[in-house]
């Protein structure tokens, strides 16, 4: 009887090892083909003219090598000024005078990084997502990786 429950634990153990294994591939075979590519999103309202605009990429680089590489192309950029700074969660928030932005890095493993920005913008009635995605494009060329936006 003993027995019996300690191969059916086992056997249990055993397949539940094996469908974490195929759920870990899964999943890295999803950020695989997620890997470079810029998604944007932008909203406005029609009302207050208050509006968002925002873009995420994925890039094989270590999340510490991706925002060291952000803080210093900031700190470069004489169009704005860097407002606030957290390292412990690899975010940065930034201004040109007019809107609003953050940066924040994500790590998803040790070699494997998501890129956040968003910027808000009151009274702007254009959107600035093709702004953000030209700095994702210079970040990802300083971290020598390629990204694209998406639906290319």
């Amino acid at each position: 009887m003993k027995r019996s429950l300690h191969l059916h634990s086992l056997l249990a153990g055993s397949v539940l090892l094996a469908l974490a294994g195929v759920a870990d591939a899964q999943a890295l075979f999803l950020a695989r083909r997620a890997i470079g590519r810029i998604e944007q999103m932008s909203q406005s309202s029609p009302t207050t003219g208050a509006a968002y605009d925002t873009a995420v990429v994925i890039v094989e680089v270590a999340p510490d090598r991706v925002f060291a590489t952000i803080k210093r192309l900031l700190a470069q950029n004489t169009e704005v000024r860097v407002t606030g700074s957290d390292d412990a969660r690899r975010s940065v928030e930034f201004t040109d005078g007019t809107q609003i932005g953050g940066i924040q890095v994500n790590p998803l493993n040790d070699q494997l990084s998501q890129l956040l920005v968003s910027t808000a913008h009151p009274g702007i009635t254009t959107s600035t997502t093709s702004k953000i995605v030209a700095r994702i494009m210079d970040v990802c060329r300083e971290l020598n990786v390629v990204c694209q936006p998406g639906g290319s």
